[in-house]
């Protein structure tokens, strides 16, 4: 019913354009006898002045009934059959000596010429309008129903097929009767001006054929055959040439094109209509080959036979080549089977097009290439070469930013994870703009997030302190060693140098960017390090942090301090001389130490008569250039007292101005403990050290194993209670000590089978443990003595703490560090995280031994269970 509807206001339109009235072959009528007038006669008795009259309504009569006659003869043979496949009513069009209708060729003239032959008619028509008229009634009544039933079918093929079949046979039906008409044309412009004009209306009529079910059948079939010919639907691998059977599939699909458009430009479907649908087509052609060919294609190089300063490389020159000798080849065979024609302007507004929506593809793919550099560096220079205006670049910062603030600059990332994407930031973006402006535009976000990252100096100072010669591969993993390899390079180091007014021989010298600022300044490398470290806020936070680590490291026992002295190099030119002078001072404490400690033992070892075996070093430190360091007293063992006391008046010997103060806690111990079944050589703490010394003065009468109270220790030793349980503890886990109940400790002499069981159950026990208390923490082995029984309100907040460890090692990562479970921690509970790094990790640990968390590559993680 609908159907019916929509076909009748179709129609109703038609008629209102198009005249569908169309007039009938004269039908043929009886006369009396041969040679009598055709038509009403006058009277046959009238005077002579009427005669005249009569005679010429007799010319006029007999005139006009000639023409009627030949009328009737001309149309009743070119007259339109009621079928559009009715093809038989008219055949082939014979060649004129073939043609023996003499009467149709006689009366053809009278209808063409009626001036010249029927002077007298006083109706006369044109039969070419007439033709017209006949054929677009023709159309609406027979043709359209016709072709509405094609556009039912499935198959867009075959609705194409059906439809053009349909049109093709109208159309030879509706020119049959029109060259007919031509022959008795003498004229050769003439008829070839009635053939043109003809063609023209025909084409109009066929025009109105266009349906929404043979656009979408058209859209399908030529897509298809775009698809094959422009050879797109893989993504792109450099010098991968067409196969055999690839290069005879898009000759296939271009022939097949080619035919069908030279089949729709017969029958006239190849108007505006069609030239829109398939500038459409070509143009989301273009764009699902872009898409297809170069998403996630990062890293195409370039060909070394390659000029680069002439040829775009990667993706680009490859598009580049697409759309000159495919995409716009085929442009010109198809507008030329149209009649039109394709000018080098329009190839290059196509390069143009295509060159866009290349750069707005890696526009959207930039948070990806930075991440995966150096590896993305093709895509890159796609994007320098692509983004060349200022609209692009503005459009590349902010979606370079929003990607920024979506994916990095969120809690679930560690501070690490972010240095590092800052880092490729700075080499990626240098690369695209060594002006520097996009990068300048974009890290604003990122530099103010980083300040408010605790950790984030402490990482980069530890990041540039690091040696990737010594450090294992797992520690190079949980560290910023990127920083390290930065400084250790020497063209980084000659980058690093800040140079003044112009090189003028530079030959890739490249003029201010159009949309730098007014006080603009042209940088002259990309300074990553430089970088990093301006984005870390005030100077003196960095310099603070530096000198807290500088101290820690020179006072452990590392071989040299190379690493150390090529920051500190680094930090006095960004930063001055004076702004590091600590450090140097430190450095030289450390240096002179040495040469001062080799004075001192050799004087102490000559002035004694008996020298003691204990090898004791130390280094002297300057009070007021080193950080605050803490002072926890306690009395050392008698023999290592006497040696500080020796070595105290040997300094001031030679140093009479200044005095040794000890800071025993900072210093370290190689302890040798001969127990009755076993020798334990451990490397500790100097409390660790003086509180198992304490143990050594047994009741060698009574032969039993030493004892000694919690309470009496700390009453010899004056030792911080932290501290002592600390060092008891240490002991303990080292199968030294027992603990038998109220805080009274005793030495394990032989080990049995019960220590044996109890050593076994948790961590720290091997044999090649260093005692570092940080480092056991960290693995989650320290073990506090007897602590006291938790009441409920720490209990709860235990339990909670918990609950969201587990939820964040379940939802946002599967494995974080301890400082960022910290961190987090910190940021998103509602009351805050009051607990230290330490207090974490022993809380850490418990669930460690529980059987809830385990620790791999430094990083907390679920057990699976």
């Amino acid at each position: 019913m609908a159907a019916s509807i929509a076909r009748a206001r179709r129609n109703k339109v038609f008629r209102s354009v198009f005249q569908t009235e169309v007039a009938q072959p004269t039908p043929i009528l009886a006369s009396t006898d041969a040679g009598e007038a055709f038509g009403v006669l006058p009277p046959r008795n009238a005077s002579s002045p009427r005669r005249s009259s009569r005679q010429a309504s007799n010319d006029t009569v007999t005139d006009q009934v000639k023409w009627d006659r030949a009328w009737h003869v001309v149309t009743t043979r070119i007259q339109l059959p009621s079928s559009v496949t009715a093809e038989d009513s008219f055949g082939s069009l014979m060649p004129q000596s073939q043609d023996d209708d003499t009467l149709f060729y006689e009366a053809l003239p009278l209808i063409l010429e009626p001036a010249g032959h029927v002077p007298h008619a006083a109706h006369t028509e044109d039969v070419i309008e007439w033709h017209a008229r006949q054929a677009r009634q023709h159309f609406l009544h027979h043709v359209l129903p016709l072709l509405a039933g094609c556009a039912e079918q499935a198959d867009a093929k075959q609705v194409v097929r059906t439809t053009l079949q349909t049109l093709e046979a109208a159309h030879r039906q509706y020119l049959y009767g029109l060259l007919l008409i031509v022959r008795g044309i003498q004229k050769e412009p003439v008829a070839e001006k009635a053939v043109a004009s003809f063609r023209t209306d025909l084409s109009a009529i066929i025009g109105n054929s266009w349906t929404p079910k043979l656009v979408n059948a058209l859209r399908i079939v030529i897509a298809n055959q775009l698809v094959d010919i422009l050879g797109h639907g893989e993504q792109y691998k450099a010098n991968k040439p067409r196969t055999a059977v690839q290069e005879r599939r898009v000759k296939m699909a271009r022939e097949e094109l080619l035919s069908l458009l030279d089949s729709m430009q017969n029958v006239g479907l190849t108007g505006d209509r069609f030239q829109v649908l398939f500038a459409e087509l070509m143009d989301s052609c273009m764009c699902s080959f872009i898409q297809l060919s170069y998403a996630g294609v990062l890293g195409v190089q370039q060909d070394d036979n390659m000029d680069s300063d002439a040829i775009p490389y990667g993706c680009l020159a490859h598009l580049c080549d697409w759309i000159e000798n495919q995409y716009s080849r085929l442009a010109v065979e198809v507008f030329s089977r149209l009649g039109g024609t394709v000018a080098w302007a329009d190839v290059e507004k196509w390069r143009e097009i295509a060159v866009g929506r290349l750069a707005t593809l890696r526009i959207q793919e930039l948070f990806d290439i930075v991440l995966q550099w150096p590896h993305s560096k093709g895509a890159l220079n796609d994007l320098k070469s692509a983004v060349t205006t200022p609209q692009r670049r503005l459009d590349l910062t902010d979606t370079f930013s929003a990607a920024l603030q979506r994916r990095l600059l969120h809690p679930g990332r560690s501070t690490l994870y972010i240095l590092q994407t800052y880092i490729s930031m700075i080499r990626a973006f240098h690369l695209l703009d060594h002006s520097k402006v996009l990068l300048n535009r974009v890290v604003h976000a990122l530099q103010l997030y980083l300040c408010q990252r605790d950790d984030a100096v402490r990482i980069v100072v530890n990041g540039l302190l690091c040696d990737k010669k010594l450090a294992s591969p797992e520690a190079l993993k949980s560290q910023l060693s990127e920083m390290a390899t930065i400084l250790d390079e020497s063209l980084e180091q000659k980058l690093l140098r800040e140079e003044e007014g112009h090189d003028w021989s530079d030959m890739t010298w490249e003029p201010d960017p159009v949309d730098a600022g007014a006080n603009y300044k042209r940088p002259k490398n990309e300074d990553v390090i430089g970088t990093i470290i301006s984005a870390l806020g005030s100077e003196d936070v960095f310099i603070k942090e530096f000198q807290a680590t500088v101290a820690t490291r020179l006072l452990s026992k590392h071989p040299d301090f190379n690493q150390e002295l090529k920051v500190l190099h680094l930090l006095k030119k960004r930063f001055g001389e004076q702004a590091v002078q600590n450090c140097d001072v430190m450095f030289k404490d450390i240096y002179d130490s040495k040469r001062i400690g080799y004075t001192l033992r050799k004087a102490v070892h000559d002035a004694s008569p008996n020298p003691s075996p204990i090898a004791y070093k130390y280094k002297i430190l300057s009070r007021l250039f080193w950080p605050n360091l803490t002072k926890d007293t306690f009395k050392v063992p008698e023999p290592i007292a006497e040696l500080q006391e020796q070595y105290a008046k040997g300094f001031e010997q030679l140093k009479s101005t200044r005095k040794l103060n000890w800071l025993n806690q900072l210093g370290s111990v190689t302890v040798q403990l001969d127990l009755e079944d076993r020798s334990v050589e451990v490397e500790c703490k100097t409390y660790e050290a003086t509180v198992i010394y304490e143990f050594q003065n047994a009741d060698e009468e009574s032969g039993a194993p030493a004892q000694r109270n919690f309470n009496d220790i700390w009453q010899t030793l004056m030792l911080d209670e932290d501290l002592l349980e600390e060092a008891l503890a240490f002991w303990v886990s080292k199968r030294v000590l027992r603990d038998i109940g109220d805080q009274n400790y005793e030495v394990i002499e032989r080990l049995g089978v019960n220590d044996q069981e109890d050593a076994g159950d948790g961590p720290g026990n091997d044999a090649g443990d260093d005692g570092d208390d940080d480092a056991r923490m960290a693995d989650g082995g320290s073990v506090s003595p007897k602590k006291a029984a938790l009441d409920p309100a720490e209990q709860e907040r235990r339990n909670v703490y918990w609950q969201f460890i587990v939820g964040m090692l379940t939802n946002s990562a599967p494995a974080m560090p301890l400082g960022q479970i910290l961190m987090m921690m910190k940021m998103l509970i509602a009351d805050g995280c009051s607990w230290s790094n330490e207090e974490l990790a022993e809380f850490l640990g418990e669930k460690i031994a529980e059987g809830d968390l385990e620790l791999v590559g430094g990083k907390y993680k679920l057990v699976k269970k």
